[in-house]
């Protein structure tokens, strides 16, 4: 352990020589390493795409996990950049908002409450939640929710996948909180029904992330750019 923080270190140092050499060569080429939170693969891949066609001699490495994760790998020079929710108070960082980052609950088509025009918050005391796991930013946002609504619904089950919780609802063993980009295409086709609860969606924000303390390299620069 004593000897993994100092090969971080000169790690770390390597990389910030290579970022340094692409600068003096004003140059748009390199390694770049991405973190996203989980959530962020329904749309970050697809913009990435979109900036590799743009910038065809870059390599990027993503790194994908949940918000304490990421904080960790951004803290230790780990990824140049992170895709996360909420900014991070935890360390000095830079985060900027690059788009809107909608939550809210969702129950199966045959739900009692899927075809009510209001949910009051109460009326969900009874309902039992599949949730993600502990340090996630979706379960933050949801805990929040409750927080102010002055209960905590039963919890059915915690995972560590949105695929698996969708999959969960859709077989009606209860109801998710969770972010809409995830669940996109099971409204569309009817799989998935947003409950109309009082307070939803909660409208947050996603924000490309970097340490202060680091001289991002041109194609970091260009990519948080571009997002």
């Amino acid at each position: 352990e004593f000897f993994l923080v100092h090969a971080r270190k000169v790690l770390a140092s390597l990389k910030e020589a290579e970022d340094l050499v692409a600068r003096l060569r004003k140059v748009e080429t390199g390694r770049l390493a991405l973190g996203m939170l989980t959530t962020a693969k329904y749309f970050l891949p697809h913009l990435l795409a979109e900036f590799l066609r743009e910038h065809p001699g870059v390599d990027v490495s993503l790194v994908e996990g949940n918000r304490e994760q990421l904080i960790e790998r951004v803290q230790r020079n780990e990824v140049d950049l992170a895709v996360m929710g909420r900014a991070p108070g935890e360390l000095e960082a830079r985060a900027e908002v690059i788009g809107p980052h909608p939550l809210g609950i969702v129950a199966p088509p045959g739900h009692r409450l899927a075809s009510a025009e209001e949910v009051l918050p109460e009326r969900l005391a009874a309902e039992p939640f599949v949730i993600r796991e502990s340090g996630s930013g979706g379960r933050s946002a949801m805990e929040g929710f409750f927080r102010e609504a002055h209960f905590r619904p039963p919890i059915l089950m915690q995972m560590s996948s949105n695929e698996t919780i969708k999959q969960a609802v859709m077989a009606g063993m209860g109801l998710a909180f969770l972010s809409l980009h995830t669940v996109a295409d099971e409204l569309e086709r009817g799989s998935l029904r947003l409950l109309r609860v009082s307070g939803l969606p909660l409208q947050r924000h996603w924000h490309v992330v970097h340490r202060r303390a680091r001289v991002l390299s041109p194609v970091a620069e260009s990519l948080r750019y571009f997002l």
